[in-house]
């Protein structure tokens, strides 16, 4: 079998384990699937979304780096980078700040980027910033919960 078949094969069987809530299980085969294809960017990014949630942010950030290196057009992967930046706070928000920038010079039009880019400037104080990042990411998105209790939050705090 071709080792990106393997990897994928792999990749699949991490997906589900994981859905299941078999974390070592699911960590297992993504390890599997990059000693199968070490460029397999897809598995890199689960690695990563795994670690994030169970709060090694460090080591997830350091995935999802791995995954943007063989994919570097991947829009979640920047928003999730930013994210954990965001999530490790202080200097980070500006790198945070910048991998957003990366993501929507790749597509403008991604809710969730906005919507972080609104978080991060209202965590700096930025509310102006914030205000119409968070408006743009609800005109692309009029449900984004996150987007709507943020901007209420910060027109509250006005």
């Amino acid at each position: 079998m071709d080792p990106r078949q393997m990897a994928e094969l792999h990749r699949n069987r991490a997906r589900r384990h994981y859905e299941d809530g078999q974390i070592k299980d699911a960590v297992m085969e993504l390890e599997q699937a990059l000693a199968s294809d070490p460029r397999d960017a897809d598995a890199w990014q689960m690695l990563a979304e795994i670690y994030g949630a169970a709060g090694y942010i460090e080591q997830a950030a350091s995935y999802i780096q791995k995954c943007l290196q063989e994919n570097y057009q991947n829009i979640d992967g920047w928003v999730m980078l930013a994210n954990l930046y965001a999530q490790l706070g202080g200097p980070y928000l500006d790198l945070a700040l910048q991998q957003l920038d990366l993501a929507m010079s790749l597509d403008d039009n991604n809710a969730n980027a906005h919507y972080l880019r609104g978080n991060i400037l209202a965590q700096k104080g930025q509310s102006e910033g914030a205000v119409a990042s968070l408006s743009k990411a609800l005109s692309l998105a009029p449900d984004h919960p996150f987007a709507k209790h943020d901007l209420e939050a910060l027109k509250a705090r006005a």
